[in-house]
């Protein structure tokens, strides 16, 4: 979590004053005010970029000074400019807080198709960086030609494109998550155009959230985001309002998900069930299960309980995370996750949804994972500190 929400206003004052008053003069005819000092102030109120924005420069003209730049906290730009306020720094104000509401309307949205791709840049040829599946609500941040910058329920920016995306007011994304839905559980399938028969609508992976607007015999009338409306099985999905941690999130359900999903090829940047990364693979066990963790291995490292670098099968719980990667400085770069399964064993996703072994003695041991082990995390029993149960995520609720 961003360590602006974690933290007080005035004690972000006290640390941005710390990290900028040898840089800042108060004397505003001579000011230094650049990419060094904004550095500083990304380093506190946006420690990971992946999640946040704040970008921005003080500029000189010959009269004024302009603070220029976007962000998509309210409260980095009030730190910013109360620290310059404070300094007795003279400006023009021009640091847009995102959304930008004179060019985004409805700030809100809904995933229309069944696995929308977030990318890095406005390009369908640019790298891959994470998926959100149909259903998932999303923040509008910014609009650039056909792309939408979109924020996705655990936080993760990218791009993608406009016609995945079914734009909401704030007060249409209340009344969407007052309604009754459906969670799509199995994991690929198809929408009807009627109960039992008739065309595909759109196929649905597992994750998919969908209104529910009826029952007829087993199946379950649906609507989209954008307004279609379809049938698909009833025993092929639960209501959303019963995925609790307290009936999903046990030993059996985790185990049983993974392996649901063994030999579903490795695709970078993939969280659905048509291809995951090893990060996307264990978020979305988790996500299936009621629970909402962060989106990369990196990431996901900062959560939950810190068990050391154990391997002992006495000391692991199912669904526990085993990092891998590399040490530097002292400090651990985790960039592999997998998810233990019990007996000695960990499930991941490694070029296929796989499972493998830190014991030299069984066939299936990784000597590659052996040497770059880094440690466990668990995971199951907390909430906080990027981990989050979907029914209490008030984007869904």
């Amino acid at each position: 979590m961003k360590l602006s929400r974690l933290i007080g206003y005035n004690f972000i004052m006290l640390i941005l004053s710390a990290l900028l008053i040898s840089a800042f003069s108060c004397r505003s005819k001579d000011i230094s005010f650049n990419g060094h000092e904004l550095d500083s102030i990304k380093t506190v109120l946006v420690p990971d970029l992946r999640e946040g924005i704040l970008e921005g420069e003080l500029i000189r003209d010959a009269r004024n000074y302009t603070l220029k730049g976007e962000t998509d906290l309210p409260e980095a730009k009030a730190a910013i400019i109360a620290f310059l306020k404070n300094s007795n720094v003279e400006f023009v104000d021009s640091l847009v807080v995102l959304p930008d509401t004179a060019l985004i309307v409805k700030p809100w949205g809904l995933v229309t198709v069944s696995v929308c791709n977030m990318r890095a840049e406005t390009s369908s040829s640019a790298e891959m960086v994470s998926q959100a599946l149909m259903g998932t609500p999303v923040k509008i941040l910014k609009k650039s030609g056909g792309w939408f910058l979109i924020q996705t329920p655990d936080r993760y920016l990218g791009w993608t494109d406009s016609d995945a995306i079914s734009l909401m007011s704030p007060e249409d994304h209340d009344f969407w998550k007052a309604s009754k839905r459906i969670f799509y559980t199995k994991k690929t399938g198809d929408i009807f155009a009627g109960p039992g028969t008739g065309n595909v609508v759109s196929d649905i992976v597992a994750g998919s959230i969908l209104e529910m607007k009826g029952e007829t015999n087993s199946f379950i009338e649906v609507m989209l985001p954008d307004g279609r409306k379809g049938y698909i099985r009833g025993e092929e999905c639960i209501v959303l309002d019963d995925l609790t941690t307290n009936k999903y999130l046990k030993p059996d359900n985790l185990v049983r998900t993974a392996e649901s999903f063994m030999g579903i090829p490795y695709i970078w940047g993939g969280t659905s069930s048509k291809g995951f990364d090893c990060s996307g693979f264990v978020k979305t066990i988790y996500f299936l299960n009621g629970l909402i963790i962060e989106r990369d291995a990196s990431q996901q490292f900062r959560c939950g309980k810190w068990l050391g670098k154990t391997t002992s099968p006495d000391s692991l719980e199912i669904g526990d995370l085993l990092y891998f990667g590399t040490v530097r400085d002292g400090i651990p770069k985790p960039t592999h996750v997998a998810m233990y399964k019990g007996n000695g064993e960990f499930i991941h996703a490694s070029g296929m949804v796989k499972v493998n072994s830190l014991d030299s003695t069984r066939s299936n041991f990784s000597r590659y994972r052996f040497d770059s082990f880094l440690g466990v995390r668990r995971i199951a029993d907390y909430t906080g500190n990027g981990i989050t149960r979907i029914l209490e995520h008030n984007w869904y609720k």
